[in-house]
This record gives C-alpha cells, structure tokens and sequence, in this order.
C-alpha cells in the first residue's frame, strides 16, 4: 500500500492535469461535432471544409479552457507568443487529422456515416490530442523551472549553529579595516 501512495504521489499532478486536459477537451469535441454537422446542413458533401471550421472554433475553446483551468497555475510565456504557439500547434494538429479524413474517404473511400464519424471524430481526433496534448505541456504552457536549486528543495530543519561560521562577515568599512588589520 505504502508503494502505491509513494507511486501516486509522483503522478498525481500529471493525473489531475490528464483529467482537466480531458474535460476540456470533450467540451471542444462536442463543439467541433455540433459545428461539424451545422456546417454540413448547409453545406452539404463538403465534409474537409466542415471539419475544418469546427475544428477552429473548438480551437478557441480549448485555448480558453486550457489557459485558465488547466494550466492556470503555470505562468504565461507572454500573452502573443503563447497564442502564436497555441495557434501553429493546433493549425498543424488540424492539418494532420484533417489529413487522415481525407485518406479515409477520398482514397479508402469510407464515406458511409458511421466511416466518416469513425475517421474524423475517433481516429483523426484521438491522434490529433495526443499531440496536442505532448506540445501543450511541452512548448506553450511549460513549467517554470525554479530559478535557484533552494526554490525546489525546502529543507525541514534548519543547519545546527555548531556548523555556522564563529565570526559572522562583516559589510562596508568595517570589512574593510578587518581585512587591513590582519595583514
């Protein structure tokens, strides 16, 4: 038991941030399904288009949920280059998954519902997370690394005055005279 709570507490911050980036992402799935099909009812039969523009809407909601939820806690690399990225990763996020719908039923040609559904919003979305996932953690919202090696190491007793030094330095003139009186 003592090895499963040790084994938790190490990934117990990656578990909640998994669990956040989950949530949000459903929301934005759900959008980009409900956009999707919107889409197609006036537009029929232009599927890459569609999904094309709901992905770009659940873009935007993704980048609202994951900057405060998800990774609130972590500071902003700058307002402008953290959209830039969000904005490049998701434009290649959405290249790769609308790639994989148009293998799906412009050259295997699926193009029943159920093959199109599966192709876009279960194939093309899942690989589509995953990266998202690895390049959000990775280059938009990193975590700040602690600016000296005492930040990330607290200790929980302080040094035994034995170990301190008997004569405490001294600062301005009076260093200064110390140090010509002993030569």
């Amino acid at each position: 038991m003592a090895l499963v709570s040790a084994v938790y507490g190490k990934v117990e911050h990656l578990i909640h941030e998994v669990a956040k980036f989950g949530i949000v992402g459903g929301i934005s799935y759900v959008v980009t399904i409900a956009v999707n099909y919107a889409y197609l009812i006036f537009q029929k039969n232009d599927e890459l288009t569609a999904y094309i523009v709901a992905n770009v809407v659940a873009t935007g909601v993704a980048y609202l949920g994951n900057r405060y939820w998800t990774y609130k806690e972590r500071d902003a690399a700058g307002d402008a280059r953290e959209v830039v990225l969000f904005a490049a990763i998701n434009g290649i996020a959405i290249a790769i998954q609308t790639g994989i719908t148009a293998l799906t039923y412009y050259v295997m040609h699926m193009d029943s519902h159920l093959e199109i559904f599966f192709s876009k919003f279960i194939l093309a979305i899942g690989i589509g997370m995953a990266f998202r996932f690895w390049c959000y953690r990775t280059f938009i919202f990193p975590k700040a690394e602690p600016a000296l090696a005492a930040d990330e190491f607290q200790y929980s007793e302080p040094l035994p005055t034995s170990e301190l030094a008997s004569e405490a330095p001294k600062s301005g003139a009076g260093a200064l005279l110390s140090r010509v009186s002993r030569f």
